[in-house]
């Protein structure tokens, strides 16, 4: 009887402590997995700003629109607005705003061009309340949104032009950091387009008057608001200071403009990789513009003729990023494809146009020059890159060529 007994508590000791062993193993599990999940939460709600109440917001930055006009020898960076507005909540899933904008350059089949507009919208933050419910967001300007759009513009491109439209708008805001900003946008407008000019230039214009239209914005910069200031500013979760990056594909923003009469639209690809561990790398990116015109009674009434431009454009730049050795000394960096640069780079250029600027004619340029810029990848899926540069051409100059071609670029788009 006693040996039973004392099998008895052994059996029952030992199953003790096995379960004791599995209940400490599984929550040893899954407290870690917790973690993990937690710390990428606070991770993006510090980056993102999602759970700090804002009703006010003034908005500087650039907005990035399809070129209307390109060609070859046009420099006239059109593709590129200078923004300034201000967005005022009323209810927690409504607000309302308005914004006024600038753009210009050179170009030498337009001379110097430019313009402005101004808009006024109501926006409806579809998610918001949810959001709220849920406790996954505040009172905010972070959020995904449908919006009512009403806008003006005035402006000399080719010719004098005036445009007012209304629609709608899907879109995304995104605040970051204390001061950082990004808007995307895609909308369906009614249009009224006027212009007035040189007759024989009417032709090109009116392929823009088209009443409908879908057309894509990208807006990123600055935002100042009621919010209050962190001290503790987690800069290199956005910014991946100190992460190696060997090589890189950026895929550029796309943008679309569609009507029946008038379509133009934008896109690149690039890929980066450094030589071994230095501060050089190789990159080299394609680029393509379309555009297509419907232009209706002319030269004569009931005629239509249609033409398509576009234009392809290759590059490879040697780079080498000037502060990253500094910056790694100090800790304030990692070796990885961000910040300053210097670049020679080599590059070809295709144009091909069918309107009344081309003529019909394709024009070349195999240029070699130097470039200066700025590359900034975030959170590893979002880079910038601001460059500029000058090239000379190797080809034969005729009339329909020039020996220096320039330019200014402000790209932005994904990390694939």
């Amino acid at each position: 009887m006693r040996l039973l007994f004392f099998v008895l508590f052994l059996c029952i000791f030992r199953i003790s402590n096995a379960q004791d062993s599995i209940r400490v193993t599984f929550a040893e599990e899954e407290s870690r997995e917790t973690f993990v999940k937690q710390r990428f939460v606070d991770r993006y709600e510090n980056v993102f700003m999602t759970k700090v109440p804002t009703r006010h917001m003034l908005k500087l930055g650039l907005t990035f629109k399809p070129n209307y006009i390109f060609s070859i020898e046009n420099t006239a960076n059109n593709t590129t607005q200078v923004d300034v507005g201000y967005e005022y909540k009323l209810l927690p899933s409504w607000s309302v705003g308005a914004d006024v904008g600038v753009s210009g350059g050179w170009g030498d089949n337009a001379g110097l061009e430019g313009l402005v507009s101004g808009k006024i919208y109501g926006r409806w933050y579809y998610d918001m309340r949810r959001r709220i419910r849920e406790g996954t967001g505040s009172n905010n300007f972070t959020g995904n949104f449908l919006a009512v759009v009403g806008e003006r513009q005035w402006g000399k491109e080719i010719v004098n032009n005036r445009l007012k439209r209304i629609g709608l708008e899907f879109g995304l805001q995104r605040r970051f950091l204390n001061r950082g900003r990004m808007e995307l946008g895609i909308g369906l407008y009614y249009q009224d387009y006027r212009q007035d000019g040189d007759p024989l230039l009417l032709a090109y214009e009116f392929g823009k008057s088209s009443r409908i239209a879908i057309a894509s914005r990208t807006s990123m910069g600055l935002a100042f608001g009621d919010w209050k200031r962190q001290k503790d500013q987690p800069f290199c979760e956005v910014l991946r200071c100190d992460d190696f990056v060997r090589q890189l594909w950026k895929l550029q923003w796309p943008t679309v403009y569609i009507s029946p009469d008038y379509s133009n639209g934008s896109i690149g690809l690039a890929y980066e990789r450094k030589l071994k561990s230095s501060p050089f790398s190789l990159n080299t990116q394609v680029a393509l513009n379309y555009m297509r015109i419907v232009s209706r009674d002319f030269p004569t009434p009931g005629a239509k003729l249609v033409s398509n431009d576009y234009q392809l454009q290759s590059t490879l730049h040697l780079r080498y990023y000037t502060h990253q050795k500094k910056a790694i000394r100090q800790g304030t960096g990692g070796n990885n494809l961000s910040g300053f640069y210097i670049a020679p780079y080599v590059h070809h250029l295709f144009y091909h146009s069918e309107t009344y600027f081309g003529e019909g004619k394709s024009k070349r340029h195999l240029g070699l020059g130097a470039g200066v810029g700025f590359q900034q990848v975030m959170l590893g899926s979002v880079f910038i890159d601001i460059s500029a540069g000058v090239s000379q051409n190797l080809l034969k100059i005729d009339q329909n060529s020039q020996r220096y071609l320039g330019y200014v670029r402000m790209g932005f788009g994904l990390v694939l």
